[in-house]
């Protein structure tokens, strides 16, 4: 390695100029840090043309191999790869051991005392750094020799550090499992695993491996368990066996040992899982574990404790003249009261939640857009402040937070803020031993929340405290696994409230009208052709091919919408789609729409983009220590390769070093799930062919529910029609529903 032409500041990727064996020079690129000068490697790749860098060898995979020869070894030592050792020293090290200069460091560390200059505090520092470096330079070559490339292999060793290769040793498949490390699957876990000879052979811990990757999978996609037969069926088909004895065993054993939990599904669950198309209800009823639920332990007590602490919740009494002990005469007085307050006249929905609110523990309150649920909550608020109940407005998501703080006047934060999130534990500081300090908990945008999330809530409401969870159980489910506001209104044992009354200045709306429309199975109204001359709140352009709808999507961002309605194209105007991948996907739509909207050169290489100032840019993990959470859309202030990455978040600055900048995207361009408790003057929905797998009514419904002022449809009719018609999702398999049912039923207000 002659030279470093350029290094990524933080990251892997880097411009080298080599020297190569045939006498010859050449450039490559790729996933190469990090690289010292005088190194020598191995590269494997190919050669491609660059149009404006000429010809380079596009690196695949790297190993570093030691310098051999003198010259070599003394600029490896020069170019700064052990702290302490400089040019100078470097050069009289080589003069003194030659080639041998490498097994000194390796094997008689203390001849280095000869040489001037290095003393034994020096020493000492030279060794630690030589020890680290000889662990890392074996991890990577041990690593690079199981098929990785240096991208993955710089991520696990970021994710693992000094015990990477024993952990990979003890269970390959945990590449696969964790969280900190994406890019591999359980096919790619496998291939590892094959080439260690422990883990070569099929064996009761392979097929125990493919049964818990099978759980994770199924807990990504939402589902809290896996029904018994299914989750053999599936891992059979993972692990490619000829029979499933082994799966079974592999079940067998970790469900005698705890790991896994079962239960056993009734007649009625067992009907919904064959309307779904599940072979569960083709397997033979008599088998030792027949229909049953499969679970994972944390998955099973969470559902458990929500059950039972929302149940306690219920039953406990109010604090007295709080909000949840008015008597019915005190409630109708307040009611009174709070319409004069605010001024409208509530409707007999509203009225019938701001009473059960104000007389009962808990309520659920649900319903579309423009059925008036943030005055509903504005009124609830206002209520407990006039008794000087002491009021937690929550919302999961930051932007949903600050709309509802506008929205009443009161200060709100997210759910992980107000239950005061410790990210280096992973766990919160309020809880049942220590609670949170209200009267009154009112959380928003509840159709967003998963189990784990709702576990930890209902673990810090006092049980004294009124509890009100409002939200659209017709919007998409959470991210998350469970369906927990679906299955608190299915199960019909708590307090409800649906409002159905769209009010007068929403009915208006096209918007709010077509959504309804979409949710009742009806095609939206005003599908005809953009008409200039027309204005109103929802237009549809029909377009069947996906690059030409995407053009059009660019226009729109950029011209006709800007020119037409006199919106901002970077700060008012979000696409949505349903799909990250396609020509109409997410991915392909940020990098045209930034091209359109914020071209230019320079920047800072993160992921998949390169972030210019002024894109906008949104936060796909929580990162606590910069106090920017999972959906936050923020834009970029500075973003130079050898400076700082800032973004604004809300007036507020935020620097980024490039770790964490790995969790920043281009956001010009969102998928519907992301949007989810976010409201924007104007979106353009894509809806095309090519997301025919995610082409779902709710996913529609959504997508149209994010518009204030306007909302786009591009996309073909049969795609539209699709959506529309696909009215029944796959149903999550949770049992929180039946958990909350079995209990004694409280009166409804439904």
């Amino acid at each position: 390695m002659e030279r470093i032409v350029y290094e990524q500041d933080g990251g892997s990727w880097a411009v080298i100029r080599l020297r190569l064996d045939d006498g010859g020079t050449a450039t490559a690129v790729g996933n190469l840090a990090p690289v010292f000068e005088g190194e020598r490697l191995q590269i494997d790749g190919g050669w491609v043309d660059d149009a404006r860098f000429g010809r380079q060898f596009r690196a695949d995979k790297s190993v570093s191999v030691r310098p051999a020869d003198a010259t070599a070894i003394e600029r490896y030592l020069a170019s700064g790869v052990v702290p302490g050792i400089g040019p100078a020293i470097a050069a009289r090290i080589v003069e003194r051991f030659g080639d041998q200069t490498l097994e000194v460091f390796d094997q008689e560390p203390e001849k280095l005392l000869s040489v001037r200059g290095i003393g034994r505090v020096r020493l000492r520092r030279i060794q630690e750094r030589w020890a680290e470096q000889a662990a890392e330079r074996s991890t990577r070559i041990f690593l690079q020799g199981l098929g990785l490339g240096p991208f993955l292999t710089d991520k696990i060793l970021r994710a693992w550090g000094d015990d990477t290769e024993q952990q990979v040793r003890d269970n390959p498949y945990a590449l696969a499992a964790s969280n900190e490390i994406s890019g591999i699957g359980f096919r790619r876990a496998d291939q590892i695993a094959r080439q260690l000879p422990e883990w070569a052979a099929e064996s009761e811990a392979r097929a125990r491996a493919g049964v818990l990757h099978v759980l994770d999978d199924q807990a990504n996609r939402g589902h809290c368990f896996v029904p018994h037969e299914r989750l053999i069926r599936v891992a059979r088909e993972l692990l490619e066996v000829d029979d499933d004895d082994g799966v079974r065993r592999a079940v067998a054993g970790l469900l005698g040992e705890g790991d896994l939990v079962s239960e056993p599904l009734d007649d009625a669950e067992v009907a919904a899982l064959s309307a779904r198309g599940s072979s569960e209800a083709e397997d033979d009823p008599t088998a030792e574990h027949g229909h049953r639920a499969v679970y994972q332990v944390a998955f099973l007590d969470a559902e458990k404790r929500v059950a039972r602490r929302l149940l306690k919740i219920a039953a406990t009494p109010a604090a007295d003249g709080k909000p949840g002990a008015f008597s019915d005469h005190r409630a109708a007085k307040a009611l009174e009261w709070v319409e004069g307050q605010l001024g409208v006249k509530l409707g007999s929905d509203q009225r019938g939640a701001v009473g059960v609110a104000l007389s009962r523990k808990v309520l659920l309150v649900t319903g579309g857009p423009g059925t008036g649920k943030t005055t509903l909550i504005d009124a609830i608020v206002r209520c407990g402040q006039a008794v000087s109940a002491r009021i937690a407005l929550t919302a999961p998501t930051g932007r949903a937070a600050k709309r509802l703080s506008e929205a009443t006047g009161h200060a709100s934060m997210t759910i992980h803020r107000l239950l005061e999130y410790r990210p280096h534990s992973g766990g919160f500081g309020r809880t049942t031993a220590y609670p949170l300090e209200a009267d009154v908990v009112v959380v928003d945008e509840a159709s967003m929340i998963d189990l784990f999330l709702m576990d930890a809530l209902v673990s810090a409401v006092p049980p004294r405290a009124v509890l009100v969870l409002v939200g659209d159980a017709d919007q998409l489910p959470p991210v998350g696994p469970g369906a927990v506001l679906r299955d608190l209104l299915a199960s019909e044992a708590l307090p409800t409230v649906r409002l159905t009354e769209i009010y007068r200045q929403a009915r208006r709306s096209l918007i709010v009208c077509n959504a309804h429309r979409v949710n009742q199975g009806e095609p939206p109204e005003g599908m005809e052709v953009w008409d200039e001359e027309t204005l109103r709140d929802f237009y549809f352009i029909d377009e069947e091919d996906a690059d030409r709808a995407r053009n059009i999507a660019l226009t729109l961002v950029s011209e006709r919408i800007p020119a037409r309605f006199g919106l901002d194209p970077m700060r008012d105007i979000q696409v949505l789609a349903p799909m990250h991948r396609g020509k109409a996907g997410v991915s392909r739509l940020n990098l045209t729409l930034q091209q359109r909207l914020n071209d230019g050169s320079g920047g800072r290489a993160v992921g998949d983009y390169m972030l210019r100032a002024g894109d906008r840019v949104i936060q796909q993990r929580n990162d606590y220590d910069r106090d920017v959470f999972n959906g936050d859309v923020g834009w970029v202030l500075e973003a130079e390769h050898q400076g700082a990455l800032v973004v604004e978040f809300d007036g507020r600055r935020v620097e980024y070093d490039q770790e964490a900048a790995r969790h920043l995207s281009l956001a010009y361009a969102i998928s519907v799930h992301k949007s989810q408790g976010s409201e924007y003057p104007a979106v353009v929905v894509l809806l095309l062919a090519e997301h025919y797998p995610m082409l779902q009514r709710n996913l529609l419904y959504t997508a149209l529910t994010r518009a204030k002022k306007l909302a786009v449809l591009v996309g073909s009719r049969r795609a539209v029609r699709r959506a529309v018609a696909n009215a029944a999702p796959m149903r999550r398999c949770t049992r929180l529903a039946r958990r909350l049912s079995e209990r004694p039923r409280l009166p409804s207000s439904s």
